[in-house]
């Protein structure tokens, strides 16, 4: 009897655990109204959400750039913004402007896309809405699927790992910072290549033990996932990791395959 039940529980946890994963829709072959108009090569932002119960945004795309031609995209998750106040106005982060300077972007066009949500709020809590603001980017703008990457700083970093393991097929590659998860969480359920980065000075929790339990157990799985422990530097060491142009450019090459 218990060879019998064994096998049926698998499946069941099995597909319980894949049941959000889903396909992407279609992107078209030029960028869709209403992210037509926010196409200014510069960032744009976008205070209320496009589509009711979806999340304002900041926008970048260049006009000479982002015509007749699939692009990569770069979603970007910010940190935990509980101490901000529910009227004020959310800025357009480091972490995003990073992939539009200039001598980057010249040699890698791509659509930037920092979502936010209010204050005291966490990625953690609002996953649906994450996946269904992927969906409403893809379906309007002329996405190279293959080239799809996330990058997560703190709880954006938690968010990062959640989305790639709820939405394995969605990603080509991710960057974190300073934001592990529960290994038990993720690990068997991502299929992106990850470059995880700490700061020597963050907390020895951090450090020396979440971040290195994870990054070990996802490479027991996929070796293409590594950890950097950035030498006097804390929380923050958003120059050292997601500014890198090393790391822009690593991030850049990952592909899904055909």
């Amino acid at each position: 009897m218990m060879m019998k039940t064994i096998p049926t529980v698998l499946m069941a946890l099995a597909f319980a655990g894949s049941s959000s994963a889903k396909s992407l829709p279609e992107s078209p072959d030029k960028i869709q109204d209403p992210y037509a108009d926010l196409v200014e090569g510069k960032w744009v932002h976008q205070k209320e959400p496009v589509k009711p119960g979806s999340l304002p945004f900041w926008f970048y795309a260049d006009k000479k750039r982002a015509r007749g031609k699939e692009y990569p995209l770069v979603i970007v998750l910010h940190g935990r913004r509980s101490k901000a106040k529910e009227d004020e106005v959310f800025k357009v982060q480091g972490i995003a402007t990073t992939w539009t300077k200039e001598k980057f972007y010249k040699k890698n066009p791509c659509f930037v896309v920092q979502p936010y949500y209010p204050p005291k709020g966490g990625w953690e809590k609002i996953p649906k809405q994450i996946d269904e603001f992927i969906e409403e980017l893809v379906t309007h703008l002329p996405v190279d699927q293959k080239r799809i990457y996330l990058v997560g700083f703190s709880n954006g970093g938690q968010g990062t790992f959640q989305t790639l393991a709820r939405q394995p097929d969605w990603f080509a590659g991710a960057v974190t910072l300073s934001g592990p998860v529960s290994p038990k969480s993720v690990v068997g359920k991502i299929k992106a290549p990850v470059w995880a980065w700490v700061g020597e000075n963050d907390t020895p929790l951090n450090k020396n033990v979440r971040l290195p339990a994870l990054v070990r157990q996802l490479q027991d799985v996929d070796k293409r996932v590594k950890l950097n422990i950035v030498p006097n530097a804390g929380h923050a060491c958003i120059n050292q990791s997601i500014a890198n142009p090393k790391v822009q450019e690593w991030l850049f090459d990952q592909k899904l395959p055909d």
